[in-house]
């Protein structure tokens, strides 16, 4: 019997969701322009159209990055600011996780190498496996590369993101796959709730004086 919200903001794509006991409402913004705007507001219209009050949630599960130093910062704070008070558990999921996750449920894949861009020629990657539960687990841990030094020899990997420039699909070494348009798979909300659930069953949570999103390095990310 789970109660919770979840918050997505790692990318251009503001993404919310709700998880009532299995009902799930979702409130995305594709391409958005400023995640803070109405921020407060949109939580609040999510938790009550799930019909829940928001001292009964069990946790709020925060997609963590690696991503835009902006959007982590901006969905963070609202996330701790809600939680001190309240005393409700956060559950971080990686960024680049939750992109994975996508790529299982909506493409069918087992393995899937994710990269997204960064600023300076970097590109954020990681790389996931489908479970036996069929949720991603991290195969290659998050990490942020220069894209003219990238090189991946699996070809039983698909690569997933808008990180898979022309420049780096050319090169010899690079035995990855791409799916049709990578580039318009972005982390969901909705998608990772089970990512959360499975991590706060495991008791693998944070409060808001301990949660730091995963910028990596911070002086790409600005």
């Amino acid at each position: 019997m789970t109660k919770c919200i979840a918050i997505e903001t790692s990318t251009t794509k503001f993404s919310l969701a709700s998880y009532n006991n299995g009902v799930i409402c979702e409130y995305n913004e594709i391409d958005s322009k400023n995640h803070a705007k109405n921020i407060y507001i949109n939580i609040n219209n999510i938790i009550n159209q799930s019909k829940m009050n928001i001292n009964e949630l069990d946790f709020i599960a925060l997609g963590n990055g690696p991503g835009r130093f902006s959007g982590l910062r901006v969905s963070a704070s609202a996330i701790q600011a809600i939680t001190y008070v309240r005393k409700i558990p956060i559950v971080s999921v990686s960024s680049l996780m939750a992109i994975a996750q996508v790529a299982i449920d909506n493409y069918s894949l087992d393995k899937i190498a994710v990269a997204m861009t960064a600023r300076k020629g970097k590109i954020y990657f990681g790389c996931y496996k489908k479970g036996e539960d069929s949720l991603a687990e991290e195969v290659i841990k998050d990490c942020l590369i220069d894209a003219d030094s990238f090189h991946f020899s699996d070809g039983s990997f698909y690569g997933v993101g808008n990180g898979y420039s022309q420049e780096i699909m050319s090169k010899k070494n690079n035995a990855i796959k791409l799916i049709n348009n990578p580039e318009t798979v972005f982390p969901d909300a909705k998608t990772m709730i089970k990512n959360a659930i499975k991590k706060y069953e495991l008791g693998i949570i944070s409060n808001s004086f301990n949660i730091i999103p995963n910028y990596l390095m911070d002086e790409v990310a600005n």
